[in-house]
């Protein structure tokens, strides 16, 4: 059975979807937004390091918030973009759980989320 995602749920993959972007923009070091290569201006550089690591921070407070199973079903339907079968095939259960699951998972994250105001 698939079920009809609301706005908060909408929103929230959004979110995870930003969250994967930023962590490999933070870890690549390509945050940085260079207007004018001759003159770097070094603290508007270091707010958006800055934003963006808090950003990811609390993002990854909410994540850790949700079970594992959760944690899992959403990263890899939502970051790695995996079919039902090979997160079935990862988790080591049915393609039914794995669907049983996402609803649930989306929702939480998005309660969290919402509870950080970070919607």
């Amino acid at each position: 059975m698939i079920s009809e995602m609301t706005i908060p749920e909408v929103l929230a993959i959004a979110r995870l979807r930003q969250w994967a972007l930023a962590r490999v923009r933070l870890k690549s070091g390509k945050i940085m937004n260079y207007a004018n290569p001759g003159r770097l201006n070094v603290k508007s550089r270091t707010s958006r390091q800055d934003a963006a690591l808090v950003a990811v921070i609390d993002f990854e407070r909410a994540l850790g918030a949700l079970s594992a199973e959760q944690q899992t079903v959403l990263v890899l339907k939502y970051r790695d973009q995996l079919s039902s079968g090979r997160i079935a095939g990862a988790m080591a259960c049915s393609v039914r759980k794995v669907d049983y699951l996402l609803a649930p998972a989306r929702k939480a994250l998005a309660d969290k989320l919402d509870r950080l105001e970070l919607l």
